[in-house]
């Protein structure tokens, strides 16, 4: 039966009962190893908590550490290893480093993550004391240190670059937005002098509307001044005529009625008198038709005289009947 490094485990049969008996402690060992680890990371993760949430206080301590000393026998800062074992390392690595103890674990603790992975890839804590622990520390420390001054001298020349290229940028960028401001005035004083020339516009525009308006204004008030005016003479003219015409109609009437009376007086005959007027009447009333059918267009004006033909046709024919 031989140990196999690889697989941490033990392989072939047992040959022996004292083999058999020494793999059953060794089993047994084991077992109790894994024990011991969860539970350094289980007291660790409870101490965190009692910390965290000042559990002990209730108990009637009024700090951690009084707490700790009066009832596990731990000094503070014991007390603070676990704690910071529980917050910054990862539970696998405690569990398979416990055998190392709390003092290596806590050393661990205060390293970064990559350098905790590093020096437990390079190391066998149960076998390192803790001198050694912290000097391989500090040797991985100071070479890290060096790293990142290399780093840090590679990243500040990168910076000069930076700083370099930003301020020729900014430079350039400031020049740009001087000749932008510039062509901003100039866009904007064209701007003013485009709108105050629209402003004068407008307003000669506007002058010259109102003096328009004033112009129609007056030549239509002129216009109706002159339309009522001419109206009012047509409208005399027309009345004068009127008058004229009834004036001479009327010297005429007055012309029959004595010219009746005095036919009257003669002849003594009321009936030949009153035939003599309307047949004067029925003549005056025949001129004033054709007059008013020569008025007419040719159409009508022969629609019209056909009608008064047949009337007088039957007028005379009535005449005619009667006697």
């Amino acid at each position: 039966m031989t140990y196999d490094t690889a697989q941490l485990t033990f392989v072939g049969a047992c040959r022996t009962p004292e083999e058999t008996a020494a793999l059953s402690l060794h089993y047994e060992i084991m077992a109790a190893a894994q024990t011991a680890a969860a539970g350094l990371l289980e007291l660790a993760r409870k101490i965190k908590r009692m910390r965290d949430t000042g559990g002990y206080k209730a108990l009637g301590f009024d700090t951690l550490e009084a707490y700790t000393a009066a009832t596990m026998g731990m000094k503070q800062r014991q007390a603070y290893n676990y704690i910071a074992i529980a917050e910054k390392l990862p539970a696998q690595l405690i569990e398979q480093n416990a055998a190392a103890g709390v003092t290596k674990l806590a050393l661990l603790a205060q390293l970064s993550g990559a350098e905790q992975q590093q020096i437990t890839a390079e190391t066998d804590l149960a076998d390192t004391t803790v001198a050694d622990l912290k000097q391989q520390i500090k040797e991985l420390q100071d070479k890290n240190s060096g790293y990142a001054q290399q780093l840090s001298l590679l990243q500040s020349s990168a910076e000069d670059d930076r700083d370099k290229a930003r301020r020729e940028g900014q430079d350039t960028a400031r020049a740009e937005l001087e000749q932008a401001v510039k062509r901003q005035k100039r866009a904007e004083k064209a701007a003013e002098s485009a709108q105050a020339a629209l402003k004068t516009a407008r307003e000669e525009l506007e002058t010259e509307k109102r003096h328009r308006a004033d112009a129609v204004q007056k030549a239509v008030t002129d216009a109706e001044a002159k339309l009522k005016a001419e109206a009012k003479q047509a409208a005399e003219k027309e009345n004068a005529a009127k008058l004229e015409a009834l004036a001479a109609e009327q010297a005429a009437a007055e012309k029959r009625a004595e010219q009746l009376a005095k036919q009257l007086e003669v002849t003594g005959d009321e009936g030949t008198v009153r035939f003599s007027v309307l047949f004067d009447e029925l003549q005056y009333t025949a001129g004033l038709l054709d007059e008013l059918v020569r008025g007419m267009p040719p159409a009508k004006a022969d629609k019209f005289r056909a009608a008064l033909r047949k009337a007088l046709q039957a007028l005379a024919d009535q005449m005619e009947g009667g006697a």
